[in-house]
């Protein structure tokens, strides 16, 4: 004699759910570090010859170049979490957080430029 529980429909949508949240709930880096990619802010105008706008330099290995805004970069690592690109510097203490907009786009989180990769 089988037990009611194993024949009732929510056991079966109570699984089908807890199997849809355990994938969807996996997320995919939605970019690959496999070369150096080199992102400049997109339609800076620059004020004066020590305004460089926005970069991003992206190495393989972790280690990350930003320029944010101004003449001075910052060497630091960065990490890639889904749509999210962290980039931590010791030199100024910062964190620079970037949304990955496409595969050639990412948006810088506090000032909302969009840099592109350069070609």
């Amino acid at each position: 004699m089988k037990s009611k529980i194993l024949k009732s429909p929510l056991l079966y949508a109570m699984i089908c759910l807890l199997i849809i949240t355990i994938a969807g709930g996996c997320k995919k880096d939605q970019l690959i570090v496999d070369q150096t990619k080199q992102y400049w802010q997109v339609d800076h105008v620059a004020t004066n010859a020590y305004d460089g706008g926005w970069g991003l330099t992206l190495q393989p290995d972790g280690v990350a170049d930003v320029l944010p805004g101004g003449d001075v970069y910052y060497r630091g690592t960065y990490k890639i979490s889904g749509s999210k690109i962290t980039v931590e510097t010791p030199q100024n203490s910062g964190s620079y957080t970037f949304k990955i907009i496409s595969d050639t786009q990412i948006r810088e989180k506090e000032s909302g430029a969009v840099l592109a990769l350069a070609k």
